[in-house]
């Protein structure tokens, strides 16, 4: 029998000296023991669990060999070596079980070649998966306690502040050699034009590389084109209420968390702070009420060069209009304004984008025909789903028989409390994995009713707007329907014989995507 050993640690075990060679060690000797044949060492430093095994560089290569039947046996010096997350550890055992690759633990007594070890795995993966989250969990409540307290915990730190010792922001009053003004009183500057001279955040710009006043950017060294100030970096300055005192910790996270609230020293007052918002709002509304055009597709259309949304202005008279890359004009994108993408007439782009859209409208049959197919599939996985459930359901009902049954033991002194004690806790552990597990099902179970109830919204509102549609549209009219059935517009910018070509991908909703080549214009 050929054996292959997979190790792992992530940066934070590593952190807590946990080494790859200690498990190399372990395996050595383990193999000596049992006389097993080595055939190769998978070895991931610094890789989290968390990650699927086949998108790990040494996952994706035991994947390889096994399908190659390199090996007949995978050794783990345990079971979250494999994987931090239930799903990703039994998604793991299955596609190498589907190789005929066996799966031992080396440290834990299961191995899948039986029923028992197989129901040991969903078991302990279970348990890793409730250690890991117990863990973060932990993790959370004390950077919270920490956010409370006021201290900082990591990240940019916003212009005009520092990070003392203690790890409390303090405002930077530090004078910075060639301009003599600190970056305290840069950002002071910058509410004071915007909220009592009324300044545009374009103009502001304009002040501010001319005054060659250091970025935060370029302050700190970082970012290829980080000494220019642009708009949208003074738009955020000008938001951040911790110019102000107040700053929201757990804002920008993606999860879902407590939004902490905490002061901290206010380099500008809470009036100059109120007075640049109703600024930039006045000047929103007053650039709006300027446009000499409504642009259909505003904010919908990508550029495929740079990632950058297109723009709709206007170039000599007005009836000439045009969508734009934003990487063209200034202060936009990383290639600052050299983005070589075409420009695109905005009533071609406009029309075609429409007629489109209406004959999806009228004619979604093929769409509603995939979706209705998925549809029907799922139902069968729902039942597959309640089934595994119910017997979850079954299994946790009888670890209370269970537990009885080893309180009738220690009744009849045939076990001392230390083993009631340590078999109780082993069945609470297996309780609590099931339960998750029971967990993830249910969410499984509601995303695909979720399914149903979105494809017969969707249906619901085609028919609405197949009615719309059939009288004259105002333009707000016409935009509401483009926003609901269009995700984005990436024009992709090619040169076919010395001449610019644009190609036009829209992609709707619903999974359909239609591609387009653009007129000479």
């Amino acid at each position: 029998m050929k054996v292959a050993v997979y190790n792992r640690v992530s940066t934070e075990e590593q952190v807590g000296r946990d080494t790859i060679e200690n498990q190399v060690i372990f395996a050595n000797k383990y193999c000596d023991l049992h006389q097993l044949d080595i055939y190769k060492f998978y070895k991931e430093e610094g890789i989290s669990g968390t990650i699927p095994l086949e998108q790990r560089p040494e996952g994706k290569q035991l994947i390889e060999d096994a399908k190659n039947k390199n090996f007949d046996t995978l050794l783990v010096y345990k079971l979250d070596r494999l994987g931090r997350s239930a799903r990703v550890t039994l998604n793991s055992i299955y596609e190498l079980e589907s190789y005929g690759i066996q799966i031992k633990s080396m440290t834990e007594p299961f191995d899948t070649s039986n029923p028992s070890g197989r129901f040991m795995i969903t078991m302990l993966a279970g348990v890793a998966d409730l250690e890991r989250e117990t863990i973060l969990e932990r993790m959370w409540h004390g950077a919270n306690r920490a956010a409370r307290d006021g201290r900082w915990l990591g990240g940019i730190v916003p212009y005009g502040y520092y990070v003392d010792k203690n790890k409390y922001p303090q405002i930077n009053n530090k004078t910075i050699p060639n301009v003599n003004i600190s970056e305290a009183d840069i950002v002071r500057l910058i509410f004071d034009m915007v909220a009592n001279k009324g300044y545009s955040t374009i103009k502001l710009a304009n002040y501010l590389n001319t005054m060659k006043m250091p970025t935060h950017y370029s302050k700190d060294h970082r970012g290829k084109t980080a000494n220019i100030w642009r708009p949208n970096n003074i738009i955020r300055m000008i938001r951040n209420k911790t110019y102000m005192g107040i700053h929201e910790y757990g804002k920008r996270s993606k999860k879902q968390r407590e939004l902490i609230e905490r002061k901290v020293p206010a380099i500008v007052s809470e009036d100059i702070w109120n007075k640049a918002q109703q600024v930039l709002t006045n000047n929103q509304i007053e650039s709006m009420k300027n446009a000499k055009r409504s642009y259909l597709l505003r904010g919908l259309i990508k550029c495929g060069e740079c990632g950058l949304t297109y723009q709709g202005v206007r170039y000599g008279s007005d009836t000439k209009f045009y969508y734009i890359c934003g990487g063209k004009t200034a202060y936009r994108g990383p290639k600052q304004g050299k983005c070589s993408s075409k420009n695109i007439p905005a009533l071609f782009i406009e029309e075609m984008v429409w007629n489109d859209t209406v004959n999806f409208i009228n004619n979604p049959g093929e769409i509603i025909k995939v979706l209705e197919e998925n549809i029907k599939d799922n139902k069968g996985e729902i039942n597959k789903l309640q089934q595994e459930k119910k017997t979850l359901l079954a299994q946790m009902n009888n670890k209370e028989a269970e537990k009885q049954s080893i309180l009738d033991l220690f009744r009849k002194n045939i076990i001392t409390a230390k083993d009631v004690e340590i078999q109780l806790q082993k069945i609470d552990e297996e309780t609590t994995a099931t339960q998750k597990i029971i967990t993830e099902i249910d969410k499984s179970i509601n995303s695909t009713i979720n399914l149903k109830q979105k494809f017969d919204s969707a249906e619901t509102l085609l028919k609405d707007f197949q009615i719309k549609i059939k009288k004259e549209l105002s333009f707000e009219e016409k935009r509401n329907i483009i926003r609901s059935l269009v995700k984005e517009i990436i024009i992709n910018t090619n040169e076919v014989n010395g001449r610019l070509k644009a190609s036009i991908s829209v992609k709707y909703s619903f999974f359909n995507v239609v591609n387009h080549t653009d007129k000479d214009s």
